[in-house]
């Protein structure tokens, strides 16, 4: 009996994926796992249309769509006899992916750039040139969120960011012997500022600002 019971309560249940992603325009896939023979879809957010389900070969999977970028709730349910299951819910995002975390960054690389910026720092004869340091550190951490932007899309974007950030805080001659240095760390990147800057690319970009603002920090310890 037990058996029984626990069986038929495995019958009514239904899961689906935690959350799917896709692009506007795009027809998306929303599969089911039950045992149960037909699934009922609710679509809790306005925006995203539901392809009629009587129309599909299975009920079991539905087929959603938008143009319009943005994160809805689709719920699914079935049932065993007159017994319900318990309803489950799916998040579909429809937009462009984030992009990946940065890679941890490389010791070594760090330690090495941090020992060149020291000792150009400590042959420097410059007003404040600690807390100008310490600005350029900052403008460099800054670009780690600049580069995952995705309001930034060329490469030209990303240089007219940094730019921008650097200007509001030091001058074009403060501490140049050390900034002359740090684009050094660039050298293989593009110099095109039309080039279209790839997830692959984000992550490379935010690596070396991470790296730069950390060997910049060490160095005027």
């Amino acid at each position: 009996m037990i058996a029984l019971i626990l069986a038929a309560m495995l019958a009514q249940q239904i899961t689906l994926p935690p959350e799917l992603h896709g692009m506007p325009g795009a027809f998306i896939s929303i599969p089911s796992a039950t045992d149960c023979k037909q699934v009922q879809w609710v679509v809790l957010d306005k925006g995203l249309n539901l392809f009629p389900v009587e129309l599909l070969k299975d009920s079991k999977t539905c087929v959603v769509t938008t143009t319009i970028e943005g994160r809805y709730r689709v719920l699914a349910y079935t049932a065993a006899g007159d017994k319900p299951s318990s309803p489950a819910i799916t998040l579909v995002i429809i937009g462009s992916p984030p992009a990946p975390e940065p890679e941890p960054d490389n010791p070594e690389d760090a330690s090495k750039l941090s020992r060149e910026i020291r000792s150009i720092y400590r042959a420097l004869n410059e007003d404040d040139k600690h807390g100008k340091a310490l600005k350029i550190a900052a403008v460099y951490k800054g670009l780690i969120a600049s580069a995952k932007d995705p309001i930034i899309i060329t490469t030209g974007d990303l240089l007219g960011a940094a730019k921008i950030a650097a200007n509001k805080v030091l001058a074009p001659t403060d501490l140049k012997e050390i900034r002359d240095k740090l684009s050094q760390q660039f050298v293989g990147f593009p110099d095109d500022p039309s080039v279209i800057i790839t997830a692959e690319m984000r992550v490379k970009f935010a690596v070396v600002f991470k790296d730069i603002s950390k060997a910049i920090e060490l160095a005027i310890k």
